[in-house]
């Protein structure tokens, strides 16, 4: 049961963002594919994660399961440090995204894949590294140089909303599990693995969490975050009293004081703007810091803390809710 690459492969993409249920074999499939690869045609892979504290735990257990089930009975495969072997000859290196400037002057002339495990943030003691999709897209065309590589993103499907289906403009495929985008060089798939699933409903912990929100997650792959809470659009008698400024994008907050709520929407018809990072301090915005001096901005934190805080789509509120977990933590 776990996933084959092979009807993706087809596609010939440059990259794929898989998105699929927990233990699914995302994984497990994408290593056996690029050791395979390594074997038959003496090519390299990549395998990066976004911390060093990620290759920590991931890098020597990704072999494992391979040896495990004797998938290369032939061959033995090994790990030292951030380097993976086949037979003592190097297949593949590891990378933490993080550091992506410390690989500018390496020589990946002979890397053919690559792998990025986890790409999509599911635990909240963890954040998006700056601009991070710049950032991979850096570390790809210094591994890439111009030739045509594959590179698979993998995560479990906790949001549609992310920073790389934001850059990308990817949106959930539509009465299909795939969905191609620039001419066929970038391919989604939300994995749907029927058998693997009803062998999950039947085992002892799909029938401890069936009828939960964590079984429509870790079952039936649906996005664990993605939910309609607080999803109301702004009532008529609300009024833009100020907006925010973050990546580009401007969000309106408005009050309505009859009902005693807050919306945010992509409406924003204000003259006071913050600015919430400095990327986004432009002319006619204020920086962040000058906002926490302001009643109105208060307010807004405080009704957020309170639950009483509408977002007019799911796209919005998790932009805003991530952005501004992080304003309070500051």
């Amino acid at each position: 049961m776990y996933y084959d690459y092979a009807k993706i492969l087809s596609y010939n993409s440059f990259f794929n963002f898989l998105v699929g249920e927990r233990g699914v074999g995302k994984t497990y499939g994408a290593t056996k594919f690029v050791v395979k690869q390594a074997i038959k045609n003496k090519c390299e892979f990549v395998y990066i994660r976004r911390y060093k504290s990620d290759l920590k735990k991931s890098v020597p257990k990704l072999f494992d399961e391979l040896i495990k089930n004797e998938e290369f009975p032939d061959n033995t495969l090994s790990t030292k440090g951030n380097k993976f072997y086949i037979d003592d000859e190097i297949c593949g290196y590891a990378i933490a995204l993080s550091e992506a400037n410390s690989y500018k002057s390496t020589n990946f002339s002979k890397v053919r894949y690559i792998i990025y495990d986890e790409f999509i943030i599911e635990n909240s003691s963890q954040h998006y590294i700056n601009n991070e999709v710049e950032v991979f897209l850096s570390i790809i065309e210094t591994i890439a140089r111009m030739r045509r590589v594959n590179v698979f993103l993998l995560g479990n499907n906790v949001s549609m909303i992310n920073p790389y289906f934001l850059f990308f403009n990817i949106s959930q495929p539509y009465n299909s599990d795939i969905k191609t985008y620039k001419d066929g060089l970038i391919l989604v798939q939300v994995m749907k693995n029927e058998e693997y699933r009803q062998a999950k409903r039947e085992s002892d912990f799909g029938k401890i969490v069936e009828g939960t929100d964590y079984s429509n997650y870790a079952i039936e792959n649906q996005p664990r975050f993605d939910n309609k809470d607080f999803i109301e659009k702004k009532s008529k008698n609300s009024r833009c009293t100020f907006s925010f400024k973050y990546k580009d994008n401007i969000y309106g907050v408005w009050f309505d004081y009859i009902l005693g709520k807050i919306f945010v929407s992509n409406d924003a018809n204000t003259d006071i703007c913050f600015s919430c990072t400095l990327e986004d301090h432009s002319p006619n915005t204020m920086f962040y810091s000058v906002a926490k001096d302001y009643h109105a901005w208060r307010t807004f934190i405080k009704n957020y803390k309170l639950g009483n805080v509408y977002f007019e789509n799911v796209k919005i509120k998790n932009i805003c809710q991530d952005l501004i977990k992080n304003l309070i933590t500051r």
